[in-house]
């Protein structure tokens, strides 16, 4: 727990909880994610294009709506006809013993995208969340031009094969990504 003096604004902590908290339940629940990432790309919709996009039953996509609504992350706007919604880009930033650790949309969508992608299902069956995080940020150092994606498939310390697949898979998810994620770059 925290328990130095400069960290004295309790709302401030309770909104970096919060956060913690919202992207827990994103990581963890893919089909929420999708509907996150596809609001967050085509935002402001309306609620019924939900079932029709993403193949969700009218009751789950109201759910899912309902707990990002309760997440904070999402606005009703019911004075439109149909009633829209949309949500805010997140972004978790967190000091570790390991260094500072900054998670955006692009880790949400790419597990959102196992449930199309059957690379990026695969490979989290098999190495979990933790190292998918680990494979977009070497994905983004290989766009960038840092790396080779050979050299990065190394550093990501799985099989080579499964680490260039599953960087492959990733450019597709971080490319689209530029277009809703603004901490993408700076990781800021």
């Amino acid at each position: 727990m925290i328990t130095e003096h400069r960290t004295a604004d309790a709302s401030k902590l309770e909104a970096a909880v919060g956060d913690l908290l919202t992207y827990a339940e994103l990581l963890n629940t893919p089909k929420l994610a999708r509907l996150y990432i596809y609001v967050l790309r085509n935002g402001p919709v309306p609620i019924e294009d939900l079932t029709d996009d993403l193949g969700l039953p009218h009751s789950t996509a109201y759910k899912y709506v309902g707990v990002l609504e309760e997440m904070g992350v999402l606005t009703r706007h019911e004075d439109s006809t149909p009633a829209t919604i949309e949500v805010e880009p997140i972004r978790l930033r967190m000091a570790t013993d390991y260094g500072v650790a900054v998670i955006t949309p692009v880790l949400v969508d790419a597990v959102a995208r196992q449930l199309d992608t059957e690379d990026i299902r695969v490979f989290l069956d098999r190495q979990g969340i933790p190292k998918l995080a680990a494979a977009v940020y070497w994905t983004l150092r290989v766009r960038n031009g840092d790396l080779t994606k050979r050299t990065a498939a190394n550093k990501l310390d799985v099989h080579l094969v499964e680490g260039m697949t599953v960087l492959s898979a990733l450019e597709d998810v971080i490319e689209e990504a530029d277009s809703y994620d603004p901490y993408l770059e700076t990781g800021e």
